[in-house]
């Protein structure tokens, strides 16, 4: 019963935008905003752009931005020692850059999210080789790895992937069988097993779906990770050979022309950083947004 003279409280009520302020989802709109334009200049490039890629135009070389002395609209962004519009190759560069990026995460990610379950369900020896293998693995630096399979195979954007996935599965094993560990001593796995379930259908039904929110984060952590790498093997002439345009080579063709044409390595440098930044804020805010215990926090 109420009091008389006490008055009845009812529940704050918030608008959607206090609610979207408060919670600061706001913030995600740089991160997604930035992502949104890169995936959609990748998918678009040819309908952005009437420029060629790799082809070469001397008479236009190291043309400046739009803004400054001899500058144009036609080359907003200014051209590369090639005569090469350089807002065209940035285009199609985030094409590779996204490419490499969503196959090696697919290749490197599915095979240790595998590998880590197989491994801690069944520990044993075989979690020990499973985890003795990744921490080689991830002891060897990739440059070094990626340089030794281009002299080997040869450069192109199947063994830069290959090269990359080589390295980032033992990364995926490593967390997701630390998953497993302690899921595979919960209840429902024992109530799976006394009614009969074969391992594989406990691995396939009952764990992965609770790692699931793990894999998530750890995808798209790692991503700004595969753009950095795979920039940095162009960079050094061991990823995916010219005239294909990426941003690790883009930067490498400016860096003798710093002092008089800076326009064509700071660019580029500018799209990996944008785009490294907000793949990382976002996947830290999708780790707290599928974090139960932060949820309640």
């Amino acid at each position: 019963m109420i009091a008389s003279g006490e008055a009845v409280q009812k529940p704050l009520r918030m608008s959607p935008l206090k609610r979207f302020v408060l919670g600061r989802r706001w913030f995600l709109l740089i991160p997604l905003t930035i992502i949104t334009a890169i995936v959609a200049t990748a998918v678009l490039a040819e309908w952005l752009t009437s420029y060629s890629p790799t082809e070469i135009s001397l008479a236009n070389r190291l043309r400046p931005p739009f803004w400054e002395k001899g500058g144009s609209l036609a080359h907003p962004l200014g051209t590369d020692p090639m005569g090469r519009d350089l807002l065209t190759r940035m285009i199609y560069g985030a094409r590779v850059s996204l490419v490499v990026a969503v196959l090696a995460l697919l290749v490197g990610g599915g095979v240790g999210a595998a590998l880590g379950l197989i491994a801690g369900y069944y520990g044993g020896r075989l979690d020990a080789f499973v985890m003795r293998v990744a921490d080689t693995t991830m002891a060897f630096p990739i440059i070094l790895f990626a340089i030794l399979f281009v002299v080997v195979i040869g450069g192109s954007l199947v063994t830069t992937v290959f090269a990359v996935s080589l390295v980032l599965w033992a990364r995926y094993a490593r967390v997701i069988r630390g998953e497993v560990l302690s899921l595979r001593e919960r209840d429902f796995v024992a109530q799976a097993r006394i009614a009969g379930c074969s391992s594989t259908r406990i691995i396939v039904v009952h764990l992965f779906p609770n790692i699931l929110n793990t894999l998530v984060v750890l995808l798209s952590l790692q991503v700004g990770w595969v753009i950095i790498v795979e920039a940095s093997l162009s960079f050094l002439g061991a990823g995916i050979p010219p005239p294909t345009p990426t941003w690790g080579s883009m930067i490498a063709e400016g860096r003798d022309y710093i002092a008089t044409a800076w326009w064509v390595s700071f660019f580029p440098g500018l799209a990996i950083l944008a785009t490294v930044l907000s793949f990382n804020l976002f996947g830290d805010w999708l780790r707290d947004a599928l974090d139960p215990k932060l949820r309640q926090m």
